[in-house]
């Protein structure tokens, strides 16, 4: 996910144009009102009209008494009503913040259920509805989510900032002729006239923005990696494209669980190739979408790579981001860097230490042009419009070079074993970049 700034090297001057755009501002996490334990989305899809309707649960711990007003994320939703012990509680909603008036006030450690009852037609990011149209007649009909960063808040109201972490459920009612694909595994089914309730369950704490749904006529292709099901979702007519490409996915799983120390954490591995999705791919928990651009046919795969490494690059994120998570969208070099890198490292298991010194040669020359030519920036920054201006060639290629300079420090031995020793530490936890100063003896 690479943003689009239009900031470069000025010859005349001899330095490099800003990185912050005009209205750049600090950004930090909000304070918290409580730890979120669980998120339940109950919906109805009413894909003719490109709307949905339904409930949003939060299970919400909070962190003191006396908490009278909560603050959630809401984009563009139509609320209905907010209940808590199925008592009505009074709101104010300015399309974008949703402010909770609470009748009782919280009590530290006793929980309490937010029930939000709400509607969204033809959302404008989040959730997206693809159709045929008389310019693309031949468009299937999908239904699909893309929550990073911030975009969450647009299809259901939350706490939408990576440093929390719940399980989560989504129950979605769709015509029957469809799947319905969402995190962790499949608890229910069941079939109400001409439409089919899918139940799915993510036992898991994972992000806000990693909670995902895709929905289509889709082909659904198995295979699986000691006893976890390795799932593709394509279209009916691309079954072969499948297996070319994204085949290789139980080899990388058991390579990705030996070199991160901690063997996949996640009931299933769904890839779903879905149409006009936004980039390239997107490793929601257990559930990775990715552009059907990727499918590739038998003589595209002959010398195309690209998937491969798509594919290695979504699913190191199953460790680097879902199962250790960043902890502030300033920190996402931590996740992105490491998946750029894992490309390097398939490519070195698969094809040999030379390829992968080319592949990291390129990752460095993207870096160094993006330096060279639009402007330079710390790896860690929380100065920014909105967080996917952070998404560029310093996060993900300068990120990798910087794995690959630890690894060139400490010896492969035991850069291994420190990324093992750091997955094994914070797994199911949040991360973040603590730059570690000197004292005037040198001494840290």
């Amino acid at each position: 996910m690479y943003s689009m700034l239009n900031f470069y090297f000025d010859p005349e001057t001899n330095t490099h144009k800003s990185f912050e755009l005009p209205g750049a501002r600090p950004h930090y996490n909000p304070d918290r009102p409580g730890q979120v334990e669980h998120i339940f989305l109950d919906l109805v899809l009413d894909i003719p009209n490109q709307s949905f309707k339904g409930t949003c649960t939060l299970n919400l711990n909070p962190v003191k008494s006396g908490i009278e007003t909560l603050t959630l994320d809401a984009i563009n939703l139509e609320i209905k009503k907010v209940k808590i012990e199925d008592i009505n509680q009074e709101f104010d909603y300015d399309g974008e913040q949703l402010q909770i008036y609470l009748q009782q006030p919280t009590t530290v450690n006793q929980l309490i259920k937010i029930v939000i009852n709400y509607s969204v037609t033809n959302p404008q990011r989040g959730l997206y509805f693809i159709s045929p149209n008389k310019d693309y007649p031949d468009k299937p009909i999908q239904v699909w989510t893309q929550g990073e960063d911030e975009d969450s808040r647009f299809w259901f109201p939350c706490f939408d900032y990576p440093g929390q972490l719940a399980t989560s459920e989504i129950r979605v009612q769709v015509p029957k002729q469809y799947l319905a694909i969402s995190n962790g595994e499949l608890i229910n089914t069941e079939t109400k006239g001409k439409t089919k309730i899918y139940h799915w369950s993510q036992k898991q704490v994972h992000p806000t923005y990693l909670m995902t749904l895709a929905v289509g006529d889709f082909a659904e292709i198995k295979d699986e990696w000691n006893g976890i099901p390795v799932l593709y979702y394509v279209e009916k007519n691309r079954q072969e494209d499948a297996l070319r490409s994204m085949g290789k996915t139980p080899q990388m799983i058991e390579f990705f669980s030996k070199y991160f120390g901690y063997v996949y954490p996640y009931p299933k591995y769904a890839q779903v190739c879905v149409d006009d999705f936004i980039f390239g791919g997107m490793e929601n928990t257990s559930t990775t979408l990715l552009t059907d651009r990727c499918l590739l046919d038998e003589r595209a795969t002959l010398d195309n790579r690209n998937t491969e490494s798509l594919v290695a690059h979504e699913l190191a994120h199953q460790w680097f981001g879902d199962l250790v998570v960043i902890k502030h969208w300033s920190h996402a070099w931590i996740k992105e860097g490491m998946a750029t890198y894992t490309e390097v490292l398939w490519t070195e298991q698969e094809y040999g230490k030379d390829d992968a010194a080319y592949y990291r040669l390129n990752q460095a020359r993207n870096y160094f042009s993006e330096d060279s030519s639009r402007y330079r920036r710390p790896i860690v920054t929380h100065i920014y419009r909105e967080a996917i201006e952070l998404y560029d060639r310093h996060l993900y290629e300068k990120g990798a070079c910087v794995y690959h300079l630890i690894r060139t420090e400490l010896g492969d031995e035991l850069f291994q074993k420190a990324i093992q020793t750091f997955v094994q530490d914070n797994a199911h936890k949040t991360v973040e970049t603590i730059r570690h100063l000197q004292n005037r003896n040198g001494e840290g």
